[in-house]
């Protein structure tokens, strides 16, 4: 199992279920510092914890421990990654051989899922994905139930139209003709208009 740094704290109440679900498995998290790092110490400063340099990986593993009780034993920190992309490459190796749980923002989980492929390919290993939700946006603007208010709305948007660029494969993406961390990925034409139409309503969010 494989729990991914990102400020969506409910991807711990995910990762600790599916831990209570198979006592057997084992946990990786994943995540140095990098630009979301902020962000997340933003998110449990209302729970005492100040930056204090730790990574990624170390702030929300002790969460699990204290929060939800899990054993630190069953746990593995990856704590060099700076991006999506090296959450994968360097998660890859302390992987075994079998299946494996892949949990991460939903805005992200496409593109992790597919760095994750990347780094696994040769491998006797299968990957799937488990979002801690899918937010929804209601026609009003705001967010349903599900969203519970992740982000703001500016940034939410930010992140989408982000992941979109990064999923292209182009020379700004990760697919081969970018960085390489992914493989190819078609997006499809409704998606890319749709995203045009979000660019017009957002765009500041459009020029990231």
């Amino acid at each position: 199992m494989v729990l991914c740094g990102s400020a969506v704290l409910r991807s711990l109440d995910v990762a600790a279920d599916l831990m209570a679900e198979h006592p057997r498995a084992r946990l990786v998290v994943t995540g140095g510092r990098g630009h979301s790092t902020p962000t997340l110490f933003a998110a449990v400063r209302s729970w005492g914890i100040a930056d204090d340099g730790s990574s990624e990986a170390a702030v929300l593993a002790a969460l699990l421990v204290s929060r939800h009780g899990v054993d630190a034993g069953r746990i593995t920190l990856e704590e060099a990654s700076a991006h999506c992309g090296e959450n994968a490459s360097l998660t890859a190796p302390l992987l075994p051989d079998g299946h494996a749980v892949v949990v991460q923002d939903p805005t992200m989980q496409r593109r992790t899922h597919e760095s994750f492929l990347r780094a696994l390919a040769g491998r006797d290993v299968t990957i799937s994905s488990r979002a801690p939700f899918v937010p929804v946006v209601r026609p009003d603007g705001g967010y349903d139930d599900a969203g519970h208010r992740a982000w703001g709305m500016d940034r939410f948007v930010d992140l989408v139209l982000g992941e979109l660029r990064r999923l292209r494969d182009d020379e700004r993406g990760y697919g081969p003709r970018g960085t390489g961390f992914i493989g190819h990925v078609d997006v499809p034409p409704e998606v890319e208009a749709s995203a045009r139409l979000l660019g017009e309503a957002f765009p500041e969010a459009a020029r990231g």
